[in-house]
């Protein structure tokens, strides 16, 4: 038998809406309990589209990168074996979040209710700290370097950066949709863009050399890009680090949500709102509505669900409709009305 509802509360409902797609509920019985797992899934096309951006640009990297490397071998050029190795890194990046994006997708289950959709996120976290150290890597070396330029030699350079800039011109193509609202492709692209910057550095790098001899041009332009860098690489860090930390979505005006769900009819109360990203793109939402009469619940929730869907966006949502406050004691410190300053 089920437990019986808490004194004080005539009707708890609670109600898991899914807002982008309801792929089918599966109900499980657990310790005599009877359990419905709702598949949220991603949406199939976009993912397929993301996997195969990433498996072009993997390869594409990868041949380059083999390719690049038997030129300075063959030239002895050591201005060619770093930049070959400036390209496995990005080949490093794409691989890492190939392999996010597809622990991502695996599906919801009992350990994992809300499935393993935070991996790209912990994927992008990972592509920015790799980003960082090559940001740094690429600061410190010029820096170095600025002090006492050296002569390189321009035409094995510019062999190796027509190829690079070929090969990564069609990377950035296939990645550029799936990165504008995925923080993990985000993380990738920033991986061969700062490729195909250094590629570009190499060729204009070369040409004032072999024209003007002002050797100084290959330190300066490789400090400046590595400032670039690394702003980009904290900006990926920070993202993800917000959404790791479950802050409320980016660009949703959480206060102005809770107005929406107290202007509904019936309602006279909006507490315990919590908003949150799941992953990029994947907005979640919860809160406590109490309503003053059991029989406005269903209406409610209607009401309630088309705010959060339709009108906010939000993938996902659940909300307890209540007719008195439930005993929540220590649950302050998640509540965030006990402590905003003045109402939300």
């Amino acid at each position: 038998m089920p437990p019986a509802p808490p004194e004080g509360l005539t009707n708890v409902m609670r109600i898991e809406l899914l807002s982008r797609q309801k792929r089918g509920q599966q109900r499980q019985s657990l310790g005599g309990r009877s359990y419905v797992q709702h598949a949220m899934g991603h949406e199939p096309a976009h993912d397929a589209e993301n996997d195969r951006a990433l498996k072009i640009s993997g390869w594409l990297t990868g041949v380059y990168f083999i390719i690049e490397l038997a030129i300075g071998l063959a030239t002895g050029s050591i201005a060619v074996i770093s930049d070959a190795f400036h390209t496995f890194s990005a080949v490093g990046g794409v691989i890492l979040a190939w392999v996010a994006a597809r622990v991502a997708r695996r599906p919801a289950n009992l350990e994992h209710t809300f499935g393993y959709a935070r991996a790209e996120i912990i994927g992008a976290m990972l592509n920015g700290f790799f980003l960082l150290a090559m940001a740094l890597l690429v600061i410190v070396m010029g820096l170095m370097r600025l002090s006492a330029p050296i002569d390189l030699p321009t035409t094995p350079m510019l062999l190796a950066a027509a190829g690079g800039i070929t090969t990564e011109v069609i990377s950035l193509a296939v990645l550029f949709r799936g990165q504008k609202d995925n923080l993990n492709m985000k993380g990738a692209f920033w991986h061969v863009i700062q490729t195909f910057i250094g590629s570009v550095l190499i060729v204009i790098t070369a040409l004032v050399i072999q024209f003007t001899g002002f050797l100084a041009i290959d330190p300066i332009l490789g400090t400046a890009f590595g400032v670039v860098l690394l702003l980009a690489s904290i900006s990926i860090i920070r993202e993800s680090f917000t959404i790791l930390m479950e802050a409320s979505p980016r660009g949703v005006d959480i206060g102005a949500v809770v107005e929406s769900l107290r202007a509904i009819w019936d309602v006279e109360d909006v507490h315990h709102v919590h908003a949150w990203v799941l992953t990029s793109n994947r907005n979640v939402f919860s809160a406590h509505l109490r309503v003053n009469d059991n029989d406005a619940a269903q209406p409610v929730l209607k009401k309630a669900h088309k705010a959060l869907r339709e009108d906010r966006g939000f993938y996902f949502s659940t909300l307890q409709i209540e007719t008195a406050c439930l005993d929540e004691e220590g649950a302050e410190a998640i509540d965030p009305q006990t402590h905003q300053q003045g109402d939300l």
